[in-house]
């Protein structure tokens, strides 16, 4: 399929207005600006094919340290890119032509930046002397995604000489470090490009770039090797104070070092961790309030059911570590215990305290913090070891009722599915799932494991559009075993994603859980 698909004749603006582009320079500027996207640590672009947005779908093509995936339909384009950038962990560039095409990336884009992801979007757009005078497939792209981005701007329209090719360049430096920085989110760039959109013979070759790069290096400290002595001093404290504390670990893509991290302040202080479906982190763990490892619970949503538990079982002090936790009970939990501290270890800017009850927010650094928090406490024995014993024993009894929900004659079917598709799949693969229905049945459903599953799912909006798109983005950028678990309407919103396959061959297996559609309603106060 062709990257880009100009019209058959030439559009209008170019004879009547007077205004031509001149080919060679527009191509030069805009290879100066994907040659410095690539070399930020861009990999990926993702194209929506059409006419205005040629010069920038072919000059991504012409570059061989950049992969292009063209993608028909904007709004599975936007998830699909999500969902790339989610799993590989490195901006991926977003290309579409004008109009409402741009308007459909909306709701990725939405999702990317309340989950953080890195976006470069460029979408293209008519030249100034168009805009505001009836000219086809021409809307307001200023500012299009307004709060839903970390940067927004208007691109000059591409001309030659030396000053334009550094601020191209510069341009893409920069882009590609905002996107990519912390907290990580959405950069837009708009580009008005005139007729004629296709280069000529003449065009700036690719190959001769090179003597002519500019050498400007972002270099963005992610903030991931520091942390504050004071931090590290009272949280040190507070694990000698008090025994009754818990660690909430909510949906975030963790990688092994901030996993490791968490296991050993959880060993040296004898807190448990609640580990939420979306958080990679259900590993078995020893049980047993002696036990010299940490303590992983995976059915704090079940045990946490039981008033008499959560009563008895109020934490002093809550150490939150990911974005809000998948489980309404447990939220509902913290918020009625009122702990006396309660920390929020958090990499971005967003805040993530809807019950207003954060008594610290600790911003970057999580890794350290917790690293060496665990080191000051070699010396210090846990205490109270019933507080452990209550939370290993709560666990093990929801367990034993949650097994029996999932046999060959369990009435929850969908449990039961859920449980034993987790089961059936071996280390190192990756489960995206739908938010609804199916990740509280993860919730459930995923039993610690040896390898923990690295689990996906679209928790910033936390909603169910783009989830196949998603995934596949995903599974393409992982190569591995992968698996999408998602709703009967989830599957339904996003069927276009289904043409994606037939031009990348991605290992994914899709499970749909059918409940006619909006199970989750049926559990509303009203019904």
């Amino acid at each position: 399929m062709s990257i880009a698909s100009p019209s058959p004749s030439p559009e209008p603006d170019a004879p009547s207005t007077g205004f031509r582009a001149d080919p060679p320079s527009v191509q030069r500027f805009i290879d100066r600006f994907f040659e410095a996207l690539a070399r930020e640590g861009v990999r990926e672009v993702v194209i929506s094919p059409g006419s205005r947005s040629t010069p920038l779908a072919v000059a991504a093509d012409r570059r061989p340290d950049l992969r292009t995936r063209v993608i028909l339909d904007e709004r599975s384009a936007g998830f699909f890119a999500l969902g790339l950038a989610r799993a590989s962990q490195r901006p991926v560039a977003l290309v579409c032509t004008s109009g409402t095409a741009a308007a459909n990336y909306l709701p990725a884009i939405v999702e990317a930046h309340y989950s953080r992801i890195p976006l470069v979007v460029l979408t293209a757009d008519r030249p100034p002397e168009l805009r505001d005078w009836a000219a086809g497939q021409t809307i307001v792209q200023a500012d299009l995604y307004a709060r839903h981005c970390r940067w927004s701007v208007e691109v000059p329209v591409p001309a030659g000489g030396a000053g334009p090719l550094r601020y191209a360049a510069q341009l893409g430096s920069r882009a590609a470090a905002r996107a990519a920085g912390r907290p990580a989110g959405v950069v837009h760039l708009n580009w008005p490009l005139r007729e004629p959109l296709t280069p000529g013979p003449d065009a700036f070759p690719i190959r001769d770039m090179g003597a002519q790069a500019s050498h400007l290096h972002f270099h963005t400290s992610t903030a991931e090797s520091v942390s504050r002595p004071e931090d590290v001093e009272e949280l040190v404290a507070l694990a000698r104070a008090h025994a009754r504390g818990v660690i909430c670990c909510g949906p975030m893509d963790m990688g092994p070092g901030l996993a490791r991290s968490i296991d050993a302040f959880a060993r040296a202080s004898g807190w448990p961790v609640l580990a939420d479906p979306a958080s990679c982190l259900r590993q078995a763990s020893q049980e047993g309030s002696d036990a010299p490892g940490a303590i992983h619970l995976d059915l704090a949503d079940a045990f946490l059911r039981s008033e008499r538990f959560r009563m008895s079982m109020r934490p002093d002090v809550v150490v939150r570590i990911g974005d809000v936790p998948v489980s309404k009970i447990q939220r509902l939990w913290i918020e009625a215990s009122a702990p006396r501290h309660l920390w929020w270890l958090d990499e971005g800017e967003h805040w993530g305290d809807p019950s207003h009850r954060v008594t610290r927010v600790v911003r970057g650094g999580a890794r350290s913090l917790l690293f060496e928090a665990a080191g000051a406490l070699e010396d210090h024995s846990a205490s109270m070891p019933a507080w452990r014993e209550g939370f290993v024993r709560a666990n093990r009894v929801a367990r034993n009722v949650v097994s029996r929900s999932v046999g060959p004659e369990a009435e929850w079917f969908g449990l039961s599915v859920v449980a034993r598709a987790c089961a059936c799949l071996p280390d190192g693969s990756m489960l995206y799932v739908s938010n609804s229905m199916p990740i509280r049945l993860l919730d459930l459903g995923l039993r610690n494991r040896p390898v923990p599953l690295r689990v996906l799912c679209n928790r910033g909006a936390n909603g169910i559009d783009g989830v196949t798109s998603s995934a596949l983005g995903a599974a393409a950028a992982s190569g591995g075993p992968a698996l999408l678990m998602t709703g009967d309407l989830a599957f339904l919103h996003d069927l276009g994603a289904l043409a994606i396959p037939r031009h990348e061959r991605i290992p994914l297996t899709i499970l749909i859980l059918d409940d006619n559609g909006g199970g989750i309603f049926s559990n509303l106060p009203i019904a």
